[in-house]
C-alpha cells in the first residue's frame, strides 16, 4: 500500500490525479521549450506579413487620395476665369435646340432590322390578347 501512488489504478486511492497532471505539465513544458524557436519564427513571419500588407494599403490609399486631390484641384482651376484668358458666356438666347424629327422622317441606317423583327414569330402570330384589348392592360400591377 505504501508503494502504490494511484496513478494507473483505482486500487488504494492514495495518490489522486495530481501526479498525472504534474507529469502532463512537465511534458508540455519540455515540448514547448523544444518547439519555441519554431513558434517564434512563425510569429515573426506573421508579424512581417501583416506589416507589409498594412504598409501597402497605406501607400495605395495615399496614392489614390493624392490623385483625387490633384484632379479636383485641376478641375477647379479649369473652371476659374483668369485675366486675359478667353471664355464663353452661354446664355439662353444663344442656345438653339434641335427639332425632334417625325417618326417617318429619318430612315434608319442600312442593315437595321424593323420592329417587330420578322421571321421569329410563328405564322399567324398576333401580339395582342385574344379579346382584342391592349397588351399592357394584362400586365400584373406589380
Amino acid at each position: 500500500m505504501g508503494s502504490c501512488k494511484g496513478l494507473h489504478c483505482d486500487g488504494c486511492k492514495a495518490g489522486g490525479p495530481a501526479g498525472a497532471v504534474i507529469a502532463l505539465v512537465v511534458i508540455i513544458a519540455l515540448a514547448a521549450r523544444a518547439a519555441m524557436p519554431a513558434i517564434v519564427s512563425a510569429v515573426e513571419i506573421i508579424a512581417w506579413t501583416v506589416a507589409a500588407v498594412t504598409g501597402s494599403a497605406v501607400v495605395i490609399t495615399g496614392g489614390v487620395l493624392t490623385t483625387k486631390a490633384i484632379r479636383r484641384h485641376r478641375a477647379r482651376e479649369a473652371l476659374t476665369c483668369r485675366r486675359g484668358q478667353p471664355f464663353i458666356v452661354v446664355q439662353p438666347q444663344n442656345i438653339r435646340l434641335a427639332r425632334r424629327p417625325a417618326p417617318g422622317e429619318i430612315e434608319p441606317p442600312p442593315g437595321t432590322p424593323r420592329w417587330p423583327v420578322t421571321g421569329w414569330q410563328p405564322s399567324g402570330w398576333d401580339p395582342r390578347p385574344p379579346d382584342g384589348g391592349e397588351v399592357d392592360e394584362h400586365r400584373h400591377p406589380w
